[in-house]
């Protein structure tokens, strides 16, 4: 698939590019006419998504058929979304219940552990629907560096708060050791944990085997994978947050997007054109990164969330049939909220010989949430806030007189009316959306994550040569002479008198 070399500039003075390059989803547009495409390069990656099956594929997920071969499940979070489906209702319900109790409590503070999936999606929700919160503060824990519980439980009354540990496996090492350090502290200022921590999880049995009351158990389905998992008891803080119809509106906003997938053509469907321009820049153009610059501070965790979504679902080498994919696969995502990027990595985007597409999105109306803010002038620096945003959009694609700002670097933007729940949903829908059919074109299974496992076993081979388990089998000699070096500090310093602070 050749590309000609066309000038953005005179792409973009085609005057019916936007009837071609532009979607919408409801009052959300889409507009992709800044990407460095001509309609036959479109042409043909249509022609590409009909070969790949792209459509079929996401359909055969829809249906609840087994998209997942290498654990041979299905992918059912977008059914968590789909109020004709018992699970969805069953979802929400057995939050609410679990919710109420916990107010009952008289409960102020929720402390979420979670890693990953189960905490980038919460964390990041939270976040950006800061204005719609009406229940206790949510805080969220994921590193094992004990430096983040300890400051997060620092500014914390133990006796008005609880715990969520968010762990679809119940096994990972992060998760454990935080659970492990939350408990310590509920049990040094005397306070039963009974009622005040809640496990969340998709192995219940291993949450009973950690300590669990099975009454303080919500359950999510296995074909639930982490990173696409906000949409069920993984929201559980966001739910609190939000409250029970906050979190309907949410669930709501993505079902409007499964719709659209399910009803709208190739060449208008939103999220099928969004995911072409991702295989073109990525494996067609070779750029191996892409910025999203939210330009709204509440979607300051968005790029992160991204990053996982995208970077651990297609992050592969080896397609779905165990051969080895040709090209790139998943571009490096990476992004600030605008304007911060504009003063950080942006002389890179505009000069660097290294091509970096970059994703604009904004609300065209601010969400007051401090009535200390002049209304007038919270609109005024709304205004320059997107004004910004387009120039920086339009200086990349046609550059500048100067000959060291050529232009021609790709970018999309996109825009809706305002931030809420709804909106937020049919946000996090589309780009799953946008990963999962990228996984198609590029032949990939976008459900498994083999590649995070392999760091685990060596971590724990590790751990145990630590606590000199692993002496007697021969482990110790597959460590490295620097990680001898450094194991031999840890001990000696352990071993030494201890720093008090």
């Amino acid at each position: 698939m050749p590309c000609d070399g066309a000038k953005m500039s005179d792409l973009l003075a085609d005057v019916d590019r936007e009837a071609r390059l532009c979607f919408t989803i409801e009052d959300m547009s889409i507009d992709l006419t800044r990407q460095n495409v001509t309609d036959d390069h479109l042409h043909l990656l249509l022609q590409y998504a009909t070969e790949a099956q792209v459509m079929e594929k996401c359909h055969a997920m829809l249906d609840g058929e087994i998209v997942n071969r290498s654990e041979q499940r299905q992918a059912l979070h977008a059914h968590l979304r789909d109020p004709s489906q018992p699970m969805a209702q069953a979802s929400v319900d057995h939050m609410a219940s679990h919710i109420d109790r916990l107010m009952e409590l008289g409960i102020t503070d929720i402390v979420s552990i979670g890693i990953g999936g189960s905490d980038l999606g919460p964390a990041m929700a939270v976040a950006a629907l800061s204005p719609y919160h009406q229940g206790p503060d949510i805080h969220f824990v994921s590193n094992l560096d004990p430096s983040h519980l300890g400051d997060c439980l620092a500014g914390l009354d133990p006796t008005t708060s609880a715990v969520l540990v968010i762990s679809k496996s119940f096994l990972t090492h992060e998760t454990a050791a935080n659970m492990a350090m939350a408990k310590r502290w509920f049990k040094d200022h005397d306070v039963d944990i009974v009622d005040r921590m809640i496990a969340i999880t998709a192995k219940p049995k291993k949450a009973l085997d950690a300590g669990f009351d099975k009454d303080k158990i919500l359950i999510f389905d296995e074909a639930i994978g982490g990173r696409y998992s906000l949409w069920s008891v993984v929201g559980f803080g966001l739910m609190m947050a939000i409250g029970d119809a906050g979190f309907r509106a949410m669930l709501a906003g993505g079902h409007a997007v499964d719709q659209h997938i399910l009803s709208v053509q190739d060449y208008k469907n939103t999220a099928l054109n969004m995911a072409l321009m991702r295989y073109w820049n990525t494996t067609i153009l070779g750029f191996s990164a892409e910025a999203l610059c939210p330009y709204d501070q509440r979607l300051s965790r968005f790029s992160a969330w991204l990053q996982q979504l995208e970077m651990e679902s297609n992050g592969k080498s080896i397609d779905a049939m165990g051969n080895i994919v040709q090209g790139n696969t998943a571009p490096v995502i990476f992004g600030e909220p605008g304007s911060n990027a504009q003063h950080s990595f942006f002389q890179h985007i505009h000069q660097s010989p290294i091509i970096t597409p970059v994703t604009f999105m904004a609300p065209l109306r601010p969400l007051m949430a401090d009535a200390n803010l002049a209304p007038d002038l919270v609109a005024d620096h709304h205004d320059e806030l997107i004004i910004q945003m387009l120039a920086q959009a339009d200086t990349l694609a046609l550059g500048g007189e100067d000959r060291s700002f050529p232009g021609g670097r790709p970018s999309s933007v996109i825009t809706w009316l305002q931030l809420s729940p709804y909106t937020l949903g049919r946000i996090l829908a589309l780009f799953e959306y946008v990963t999962t059919m990228s996984g198609s074109l590029w032949g990939l299974n976008s459900f498994d994550q083999p590649g995070v496992e392999l760091g685990k076993i060596r971590a724990q081979i590790y751990q145990n040569i630590y606590s000199e388990q692993g002496y007697d089998n021969g482990d110790n000699n597959r460590l490295s002479t620097s990680s001898r070096h450094i194991f031999k500090q840890l001990r000696d310093l352990r071993a030494g008198p201890q720093i008090k602070s």
